[in-house]
């Protein structure tokens, strides 16, 4: 007796991974902002609603200008508004010794002519803006709690098969599940990389001060350690040290765990309180060697991971979606395939140099700044201090760091 046909769910989008990249990238094309309107599928293994529970994920994210044009334009601003802290200034200290004997080697202070180039928000409430916009555009349908097992791509379509039988079948694959990537895996893309030795701890902290809006980033040879701003009297940490000490600081209890803290930052911020849990990442550098397979496109961090020491993972990943959603609206408008060779190398063209630009600047910078030689040391702190002494370049930095340089899709320009 042979079986019945398999009955197909037909999209004109399919996404794979329902993160922050994810979501955005669904929005961008089946949501308010997008026209024409794509009918959207968005699988994960789990369920995205999940990711929005308040504490779930309370890593902290610099959301550059840029990025904050594109939650404006697909509608989600006013949902993550509440939740975020301007960086107003930032200090960079060569981090050693005692927090109040360390000098600010390079400050940046925002003002009426040179507003902040960055927000600071937690991951969690990011999710949430985006899930509640989603869940405000019929045309995007999110599926999770299913599994992906296998990836077809022929007769001008992706066919994505799960492990409950069903399928479903569009155009257009977008592979947007993380640095493991299930997609990028399957259609045999390599990666260029490797681990750095570290582990960055991250968390968020209550304490009795204000930080005054003030960023910090402490570098040192084992990582980097930042204080970001968050609203109140809360700050989002991320702690870069070896993976021993790592995990001996994951083993400890909270009060241990706020003595070990307190020794590290000080007491500029008074009686320091642990918020929420700690969570802990292997740190490594990765990028595919093709972002674009057949019928497919990769985002976020499914193409690239950069060391979070100048916090442009998150940002770079919405980039990816901002240039994807141009290609494909275009080819969209147009009446044209929008799972072509010819859109997907235009994606792939569009976000080469900066990926690898920007790749190459972190490289850079954490050669020079997480490393022990003193004459490496001697030079950066040179460095530092002429750079903090010539504001017609710190001014150039600080648009560099809001985004708002180069060849801008229109959602990053807030169309």
């Amino acid at each position: 007796m042979s079986e019945p046909p398999v009955a197909f769910e037909t999209y004109d989008v399919m996404i794979v991974g329902g993160g922050p990249n994810g979501l955005a990238m669904a929005l961008a094309l089946g949501g308010k902002a997008a026209q024409p309107k794509a009918k959207v599928l968005v699988v994960d293994t789990r369920d995205p609603r999940g990711f929005a529970a308040a504490g779930n994920d309370t890593r902290g994210s610099a959301l550059t200008v840029a990025t904050q044009n594109v939650f404006r334009a697909l509608g989600c601003w006013d949902d993550l508004q509440p939740h975020v802290a301007e960086m107003r200034d930032i200090i960079v200290t060569d981090g050693t010794g005692r927090h109040e004997d360390r000098p600010a080697l390079l400050s940046f202070a925002a003002d009426a002519v040179r507003p902040s180039a960055a927000v600071i928000t937690e991951n969690c409430h990011i999710n949430a803006a985006l899930m509640a916009a989603v869940d405000r555009a019929p045309e995007i349908v999110v599926r999770g709690g299913v599994t992906v097992t296998d990836i077809l791509t022929d007769k001008g379509q992706a066919q994505l098969r799960f492990a409950d039988g069903t399928v479903a079948r569009a155009p257009l694959l977008v592979g947007a599940d993380g640095r493991n990537s299930f997609v990028r895996q399957h259609l045999g893309i390599a990666v260029d990389g490797h681990a750095d030795g570290q582990t960055a701890l991250t968390f968020s902290i209550a304490h009795d001060l204000p930080h005054g809006n003030r960023a910090e980033e402490h570098f040192s040879p084992q990582g980097v350690f930042a204080l970001l701003p968050l609203p109140g009297n809360r700050s989002s940490i991320v702690w870069g040290t070896t993976p021993d000490h790592a995990e001996q600081l994951m083993a400890m209890d909270k009060d241990a765990f706020e003595a070990a803290l307190t020794e590290r930052v000080g007491r500029h911020l008074g009686t320091l309180r642990l918020d929420g849990k700690r969570q802990a990442y292997p740190l490594k550098r990765q990028v595919a060697q093709t972002i674009v397979g057949p019928r497919t496109a990769l985002i976020g961090d499914a193409a690239h991971i950069i060391h979070p020491l100048a916090g442009l993972g998150l940002n770079l990943g919405f980039k990816d979606v901002a240039t994807l959603a141009d290609c494909v609206s275009e080819a969209l408008r147009r009446g044209e395939d929008h799972g072509s060779v010819q859109v997907l190398d235009r994606y792939a063209t569009w976000r080469r140099f900066d990926i690898v630009t920007t790749i190459a600047a972190m490289e850079g910078m954490s050669a020079l700044f997480v490393n022990d030689w003193p004459v490496l040391a001697f030079l950066r702190r040179t460095g530092l201090r002429l750079v903090d002494k010539m504001p017609s370049l710190k001014s150039s930095l600080m648009t560099e760091a809001a985004g708002m340089t180069g060849t801008l899709p229109r959602l990053m320009r807030g169309m």
